[in-house]
């Protein structure tokens, strides 16, 4: 397929999240495409420098400097010469659709929304009313793209459009994400790990959605009868999480691949507002086990393959994850294996650069 070479993607800044990650996976496979930041690249700036993706950060501080600099950004729209505007996330998508209606942009414009059911209580006043503004332009896109079924079907449920949607699953890097036998004995080693103890890796930041509260629950729970299972909490704000037994917290990690060939059991314990999580398939592609509540897409992620708790409370994750821990080797060697084939063929980069490059050739 010929790809599209006038898109410029936007987004406000690039944290170590699974929609950033998806960007920098799609942008390395189009190097034609150019992105704007509002902020700065941050921890991504080596990665696209040896990409040789083409970049600018216009290093605003807040969400106030971003609006008073709507101008700017839509000069570096029209500079770039795209046809398409490909905005990420919640803030990016509001800006880019007010700058399109203020400066009359020419440019096809879409939207790329992340997340599924958000509970908004737990969040700022200011993303409560960027939702609702979102909502209420939603009109203005010519295509809006999810990386969830859940993603739409909440989105369509509070009023966005659904005139004109794609659902395009996040696709992953199976060459990055595999099992390392070395990495195993090194990372259990560094973190204190015995051989013979089984690893639940929980890959999340510290957020109301992931749910670290029951999750810790639940765990406490597996360690009174099951004394060689280790939880091991990995991302940003984890390391503040101390004193439990068994619990191994180790903040954020670039390089996360090596610390799921420690684990056993990848679990996914979110409350809400995830759509594909990303974390699980990258568990998986390590020939984790996984198990997960069921929100946003994950069902459909594991498949018959996992496991998927009655529901998001403490006492369900608790049931989910003592039945992994009685599964017995033979069996639970093969669906490990199967964990990463599945991953492989239905959520690869390939599938998912594909997918995008035809929603932009349908609006070229």
């Amino acid at each position: 397929m010929q790809k599209v070479e006038k898109v410029i993607h936007i987004i406000v800044d690039l944290g170590n999240g699974g929609a950033e990650r998806q960007l920098i996976e799609l942008l390395k496979r189009n190097p034609s495409h150019k992105l704007l930041i509002y902020k700065n690249a941050g921890i991504y700036k080596n990665e696209l420098d040896k990409n040789k993706i083409k970049y600018k950060e216009l290093n605003l501080e807040n969400i106030n400097s971003i609006f008073s600099n709507l101008l700017k950004i839509s000069e570096e729209i029209k500079f770039s010469k795209a046809t398409i505007i490909h905005s990420w996330m919640y803030n990016a998508c509001l800006t880019t659709a007010i700058v399109k209606l203020l400066y009359n942009l020419s440019q096809s414009l879409v939207w790329g929304i992340r997340c599924s059911d958000m509970d908004l209580r737990h969040y700022s006043f200011g993303l409560r009313l960027t939702v609702k503004l979102t909502r209420l332009l939603s009109f203005l896109p010519n295509l809006i793209i999810y990386n969830s079924q859940a993603g739409f079907n909440y989105h369509k449920n509070i009023g966005y459009s659904s005139k004109s949607y794609k659902v395009i699953y996040n696709g992953i890097d199976n060459k990055k994400f595999k099992f390392s036998a070395k990495s195993r004995i090194v990372i259990r080693k560094q973190l204190g790990i015995k051989k013979n103890e089984i690893v639940i890796i929980c890959a999340a930041r510290v957020d109301p959605m992931k749910n670290h509260q029951s999750l810790l629950q639940a765990f406490k729970k597996i360690k009174r009868t099951n004394k060689k299972c280790i939880l091991l909490l990995i991302g940003k704000g984890t390391e503040d999480i101390s004193n439990r037994e068994g619990v191994i917290s180790v903040g954020m990690k670039i390089n996360i691949e090596d610390y799921y060939s420690a684990g056993d059991i990848i679990i996914m314990s979110s409350r809400f507002g995830e759509g594909f999580p990303n974390a699980l398939a990258e568990g998986m592609l390590c020939k984790l086990f996984p198990v997960t509540t069921n929100v946003g897409d994950a069902k459909t992620l594991v498949s018959e393959i996992g496991l998927v708790a009655k529901s998001t409370e403490y006492t369900a994750i608790y049931n989910a994850l003592k039945k992994a821990l009685e599964i017995n080797k033979n069996k639970i060697n093969k669906l490990k294996e199967n964990s990463r084939l599945r991953v492989v063929k239905e959520f690869n980069l390939k599938k998912m650069s594909a997918e995008y490059q035809k929603s932009y050739k349908e609006l070229v």
